[in-house]
């Protein structure tokens, strides 16, 4: 499955965007990129038994995302709208999460936005003790990630999960984000003039 990156803004005339309007594009594109990658791994033959144990996967790399995206705009922008972004893309991300939640396992007393960003707040500490090399998540932090979804799957494939999270999965997930970030947040495109 191709996913189309939005690189940048159809009408560069509007000035500046907001915090919120760039987090609505940005979420969308997380949103994909870590739905594509659950996706794929089944097409691998990896073992998805559950819209449960889907989801699950999904918030791990939404997590992973999130973090990449914070590390990428920093210095970028200036620091409260950085915060003011990231604050939108995880709320926003929270909130497709919920919206898919609902429609494929139905509603739940109190929803479900809570517990992905109880996970969320985990993952952003957890993910903070890590380095990055030349702008990427350094080895054991993609290792980190693998762990979390191998966390998630059966024994059948756990042998292999890891490897093909670091090696395949997240590389062509950083790919994808970053060509999406690289035009939202580049001086042609108009997105902070």
């Amino acid at each position: 499955m191709a996913i189309r990156v939005r690189s940048q803004w159809h009408n560069r005339s509007d000035g500046a965007k907001s915090p919120q309007q760039v987090a609505t594009v940005i979420a969308s594109l997380i949103w994909r990129v870590a739905e594509e990658k659950v996706s794929h791994m089944q097409q691998e033959k990896f073992q998805i038994a559950s819209q449960e144990q889907g989801f699950a996967m999904i918030a791990e790399y939404l997590a992973f995302l999130i973090q990449y995206t914070d590390r990428f705009v920093y210095g970028r922008v200036d620091e409260d709208y950085r915060a003011a972004l990231i604050g939108a893309i995880a709320k926003r991300l929270a909130e497709i999460l919920e919206d898919n939640q609902n429609a494929f396992l139905g509603a739940t007393p109190g929803g479900y936005q809570a517990g992905f960003i109880n996970t969320l707040n985990e993952r952003l500490a957890d993910y903070a003790t890590f380095d990055y090399e030349n702008g990427e998540p350094n080895y054991p932090q993609r290792r980190f990630l693998g762990g979390k979804v191998l966390e998630l799957m059966p024994a059948r494939d756990q042998s292999w999960t890891i490897d093909q999270v670091v090696e395949i999965e997240i590389p062509n997930a950083l790919a994808l984000l970053k060509k999406g970030l690289s035009g939202l947040f580049s001086e042609e495109s108009g997105t902070f003039g």
